[in-house]
């Protein structure tokens, strides 16, 4: 604040978005997570709960109408883990494109500070790692932050908020401008004037109000270079956000804010929230619409003006300087008590489990991680040292090619960014391995592992799966036994809270199968060739090329043997095997299969299912071998079949005895559930196969008529429907018939959203209707309005006109929708 300007009252909400990387490593998808049922994963719950409605969060009238779709990421700070936002980008591109025009449009309205942070890139507690690892971090982070954003950050996100000096001179040596703390990280501060006297806030705590500065040092005391300013939020807000009811009504949360805020002050001042993103819908549901409701309706009314830390830190620079607690220790964290023992030791923290748990599990397992890391790193260097001066830098630069699957492109970085040139594929591919080695073996130190009260949870599990791949990747075949033995000696340390279980038994029985992964592939491409559930001997198969041989194929009674020779390469990262399966079925229902290499079949002419059944090196395998996505597939290739099968069967059924069926359906007693069970599974196919007929364009109202009388005939059975398929069905019509008209207001599709509107409202069909409101939207406020304003000008506001017929369809749609259309005033005749 300068010259004669009034102080003002800032605020800034900020939230951290994040979850941790969920890929399986072996496939590079998300398996599906029971325990986030209905939804796929915890990533499309949370999705669904948090980041889409943030992005389009409802405005309420007093009926419960839609007034407004608001993009909150417009008005609050926020970060995103680029691991989670790589995952948006991927399966829900619309919200991620609307979050980075959300962070362009503050830049616009703030002077060229933008809403958005950065964040170290897989959530490692900084102070823990090494330097060279933390460097990598905020390096691969800024570049994806550029990628997305269009900027250099100006401020990062630390994982729980975790940093001592090492952590701040990384920083400062990266051009990271700003942090955000907690309060109670602050050991000491001054007024930044010479031979200030140090306070202490242990009895005078800090004003978060105001920014601050942390001036490096080395451990004798004396000034480093440069500078890193800090944030803190305002603990008892944020606490009462999280975890309180402030959420429930935008009005008391703005009270509360005001409340922060001192009238006294003669400069601007800033009341910072921060919090888990997820607390604004998904662990506080509608939180997000709390939050619009404030940012839209409340805060300018309490003279609270929203903004972000960057706009606030140039209009405000530091006036004092501050000293962290721990600063050339292990350094501390917002959700430790204890520095950073949460990720280390067992300091008392823990979320979940039993109240009398232990987690002395944390020292072993992080000990045995950081020991397979340091045999990785050996490996790294000594083999990159063939290739370049700088193997660390190559690791820095990787970030610039994560998953880029083109082999011609990642060539090209390697000539061009890295100055490794004239490599045969082998060779690179020998790279690529050793970099995602390296990746991996940093994400086996993601937070969540240690967060939590047992080493079995998922997160520690996923740590494991990560250190697993490093291993797998990043030492060669020669040594790899010895490593993950010594490896699997360190894990056994690891006491789990559970009977009979640590660290070496969870890998055991969680991770080692996966260690033969390409065995499990080879498996499964076979049983699906010999199911016919692939008709080509050559397809891809989670990211290998598969080609299949069949070299026998014998029937011995309801027993049937194929053999195939399956050659498999991963065009990625090289991987590559040849194996010889055997799969045996019993009526396409009962499937095993033994798994060689294919050097070990020898006589190739006598061949016999003996050969495998009996060989020493022979794996079996089952179908509950193979990873849950395979499964997941093989269940809906026999449900198909047995669908497929039992609809005609009991088609006849009810054909044969239609009569007696109707005339029990007549009497006053039940009809027995031996009868309706195939009624009901002949009725719902019959249904399903009429929603699958309108995704073809004509006939509908044909096609209505037949849902009616069928509708009519199975309430006169009193048989239950599942509408949950042909709630998707009619949801993707509904969708694309929308997307039609942002591009022209056509009536063919007008007809088309009437028509399905119908039927969902007709039949009680489940649509989801957030993402039909969530693209009517801008509809409404672009194109309706637009006509709106053209039928007002020309003075045809009265019903019967050509363009107010359609206008008078649209905002009955819009109604159907929920929305509040009082602005739209057009005479109905």
């Amino acid at each position: 604040m300068t010259g004669n300007d009034q102080p003002k009252k800032y605020v800034i909400v900020h939230g951290h978005f994040y979850q941790p990387p969920r890929e399986n490593p072996w496939i590079n998808k998300i398996e599906q997570q029971p325990s986030a049922a209905p939804h796929h994963d915890w990533n499309e719950r949370i999705y669904d709960q948090c980041y889409r409605p943030n992005a389009y969060s409802r405005l309420l009238d007093s009926k419960g109408m839609i007034v407004d779709i608001y993009n909150n990421y417009l008005s609050m700070s926020f970060n995103i883990g680029p691991t989670l936002f790589s995952w948006l980008e991927q399966f829900h591109p619309l919200t991620a494109k609307r979050i980075i025009e959300s962070d362009a449009q503050s830049c616009k309205a703030m002077g060229g500070h933008g809403n958005a942070l950065a964040q170290v890139y897989n959530h490692i507690i900084m102070p823990l790692a090494s330097r060279r690892d933390q460097l990598t971090q905020i390096r691969w982070s800024k570049h994806f932050f550029q990628k997305r954003f269009g900027r250099d950050p100006e401020g990062i996100w630390l994982a729980e908020t975790a940093i001592n000096m090492e952590t701040v001179n990384c920083l400062i040596e990266e051009g990271i401008k700003f942090v955000v703390l907690s309060p109670s990280q602050a050991e000491c501060f001054r007024p930044m004037q010479d031979n200030a006297q140090w306070v202490s806030t242990v009895s005078n705590g800090i004003d978060t109000r105001r920014t601050y500065r942390i001036f490096p040092k080395n451990r004798d005391g004396q000034r480093m270079p440069g500078h890193l300013d800090v944030f803190f939020f305002d603990e008892g807000l944020s606490k009462e956000i999280s975890f309180g009811g402030l959420l429930k009504d935008a009005h008391i949360l703005g009270n509360k804010i005001r409340s922060c805020f001192d009238d006294s002050y003669k400069t601007d001042q800033l009341v910072t929230v921060a919090t888990d993103g997820e607390t604004f819908g998904h662990h506080k549901p509608f939180g997000d619409m709390c939050l619009a409701y404030f940012f839209k309706n409340v805060a300018s009314k309490l003279d609270i003006t929203p903004v972000n830390f960057g706009y606030f830190l140039e209009k405000n620079p530091p006036q004092y300087e501050v000293n962290l607690k721990d600063s050339f220790g292990e350094g501390t964290a917002w959700s430790c008590a204890h520095g950073v023992g949460r990720w280390k030791r067992d300091c008392g923290c823990h979320t979940g489990g039993e109240s009398h748990w232990k987690q002395t599990w944390r020292g072993p397992m992080r000990d045995a991680l950081a020991r397979l890391q340091e045999k990785v790193d050996d490996v790294y260097q000594t083999e990159m040292g063939k290739y370049c001066d700088d193997h660390w830098e190559v690791r820095d630069k990787y970030i610039a090619v994560f998953g880029e699957p083109s082999l011609k492109k990642f060539k090209t970085f390697l000539e061009k960014q890295c100055g490794i040139a004239g490599l045969d594929k082998s060779k690179v591919m020998d790279i690529r391995r050793l970099l995602e080695a390296q990746k991996y073996a940093l994400f086996s130190f993601t937070s969540c592992g240690w967060f939590f009260s047992d080493i079995s949870g998922i997160e520690s599990i996923q740590n494991l799966a990560y250190a697993c791949r490093a291993l797998q990747l990043g030492i060669p075949e020669s040594d790899r036994k010895a490593v993950l033995d010594s490896f699997l000696d360190d894990l056994e340390k690891a006491q789990s809270n559970l009977p009979n279980t640590n660290g070496r038994t969870l890998f055991e029985k969680e991770l080692l199968a996966y260690y033969e992964h390409c065995k499990i592939i080879a498996f499964s491409a076979a049983v699906q060739k010999t199911l016919d559930i692939k008709k080509s001997f050559q397809f891809e198969l989670f990211g290998f090329n598969v080609k299949l041989n069949q070299i026998m194929t014998v029937k011995n009674g309801a027993l049937s043997y194929d053999a195939f020779n399956v050659e498999m390469e991963n065009e990625f990262n090289g991987e590559c095997g040849n194996w010889s399966v055997l799969v045996a079925t019993r009526s396409n229902s009962e499937v095993t299969g033994w798994v060689l290499p294919a050097s070990s079949i020898i006589d190739k002419k006598s061949l016999r299912p003996e050969m495998w059944m009996g060989h020493a090196d022979a794996k079996p395998y089952n179908f509950a071998d193979t990873f849950p996505s395979s499964q997941l597939e093989l269940k809906e290739f026999f449900l198909h079949k047995i669908t497929k099968d039992t609809d005609a069967r009991f088609s006849i059924w009810m054909k044969k005895n239609e009569r007696e069926l109707a005339l029990l359906s007549g009497l006053s007693s039940l009809v027995p559930e031996y009868c309706k069970a195939p009624q009901s599974f002949v009725y719902q196919e019959q249904w399903n196969r009429l929603i699958a007929r309108l995704e073809t364009s004509g006939n509908e109202d044909a096609i209505f008529a037949e849902l009616l009388e069928l509708s009519r005939v199975i309430q006169r059975y009193d048989i239950p429907l599942d509408l949950k398929g042909s709630a998707v069905i009619l949801e993707n019509l509904l969708l694309a018939e929308l997307n039609n008209l942002t591009k022209s207001l056509k009536e063919k599709s007008c007809e088309r959203v009437r028509f399905f509107l119908n039927l969902v409202d007709r039949f009680s069909i489940p649509v989801y209707k957030h993402k039909l409101e969530d693209l009517f939207s801008p509809i409404l406020n672009n194109s309706i309005r637009d006509l709106y304003l053209k039928i007002k000008e020309n003075g045809q506001d009265d019903a019967g006109g050509e363009d107010t017929t359609l206008l008078l369809k649209l905002l009955s749609f819009a109604r159907r929708m929920n929305f509040n259309t009082d602005a739209f005033q057009i005479t109905e005749k």
